[in-house]
């Protein structure tokens, strides 16, 4: 399987992109310029012609615009100027770098684009987003319609909650029944997210993310997190970690057949990080630390080592055959016991996090 990976402005991770095109199906990207229409808190801002420059080295590798923010504000739905320039933008993207089609999440948006009637969207695939938390084939169907009523083109791909990742049985009756009725859509699983399953806190960090992009609200993110929800959950308990639904390097081969595509997370934590990822999941091992791998989670690299080939032989078998109910169960400690070690207190330097 082919990794679908973050793609972020930095000339030493285009060229590591580029001298590894075997291992790359797709690449997903910010917009780097103008509102801020993605999901994430915008760190860095990049001109759009520098930005289609370097899409372009990448060559064949496919290319998807992320405007897949929760929510805009309600106004721009109806504003001709907005819409427009966002769909010259993404003219300019196809012209120069080629890119295939955008991520979404919010359906008005898409809808909205659409009803601008531009020649440029029946060549653009909408590709709903992992936020859309996708966990049936009915669920699937639902955003598929909704895609080709818009004009825009059928995505290559859907990809699927990860949720989904830890019921083998669950997964494959949805992604079958998916390519019974769309043949040429291929399956994608997030791998490395690393956050809570099901996690109670996603629908609300989401919107208060879009909050703050549109300048609503403060960016309290990290305040947020850490004081009450996934960071302290994690904080509590790290040893929950297990129940995340990530995908180790190892158990990648788990999914063939059923999956096509393994997508990885984590472009606001920069090159250091997305090499280790892409390198890890490229040959399907990691000698280190589990939570060097993890975007959620990544920051409790810095508290404990997890052992992470110490999870061997027996990992994907135990976690998914958990039913979840944590109350009578200890697979969870006895995993973080035979693995962690609680780190030393050090102080990174700024050119560690870059």
């Amino acid at each position: 399987m082919k990794l679908s990976v973050p793609y972020i402005p930095d000339e030493k991770y285009t060229l590591f992109l580029k001298n590894n095109p075997l291992n790359i199906e797709s690449v997903y990207f910010s917009m780097h310029s103008g509102p801020i229409l993605d999901s994430r808190i915008r760190f860095k801002t990049t001109d759009l012609c520098d930005l289609s420059k370097g899409l372009e080295q990448l060559g064949p590798i496919k290319k998807y615009c992320l405007l897949n923010s929760r929510f805009i504000h309600p106004g721009l739905y109806h504003d001709p100027l907005f819409l427009h320039q966002t769909l010259d933008k993404l003219e300019y993207l196809v012209s120069h770098a080629h890119i295939n089609g955008i991520v979404f999440t919010d359906a008005y948006f898409l809808n909205a684009l659409s009803a601008t009637k531009r020649d440029i969207i029946s060549s653009i695939e909408a590709v709903p987003g992992i936020n859309n938390m996708i966990d049936s084939s009915e669920k699937a169907f639902s955003f598929l319609e909704i895609i080709e009523q818009t004009g825009f083109k059928i995505p290559g791909k859907i990809v699927l909650d990860r949720s989904l990742n830890r019921k083998p049985d669950d997964l494959k009756t949805t992604a079958n029944k998916i390519k019974q009725h769309y043949s040429h859509i291929k399956i994608e699983l997030l791998a490395n997210e690393g956050c809570i399953y099901h996690c109670p806190f996603k629908l609300t960090h989401d919107s208060q993310i879009s909050f703050s992009n549109l300048g609503l609200s403060a960016d309290k993110d990290f305040q947020t997190n850490t004081a009450i929800g996934c960071h302290a959950y994690f904080f509590k308990a790290p040893e929950k970690i297990f129940k995340s639904p990530f995908i180790r390097p190892e158990d990648m081969d788990k999914y063939a057949g059923i999956a096509d595509t393994v997508k990885l997370c984590g472009r606001t934590l920069g090159f250091n990080f997305l090499h280790t990822c892409i390198k890890a999941y490229s040959e399907r091992s990691h000698a280190g630390n589990l939570f060097d791998l993890m975007d959620a989670t990544h920051w409790l690299s810095d508290i404990f080592h997890v052992d992470n080939k110490g999870l061997d032989p027996d990992f994907f078998k135990q976690i998914t055959c958990c039913t979840k109910a944590c109350k009578n169960c200890n697979i969870c400690d006895e995993l973080f016991l035979k693995t962690f070690i609680k780190k030393p207190v050090m102080i990174k330097q700024y050119k560690d996090y870059l």
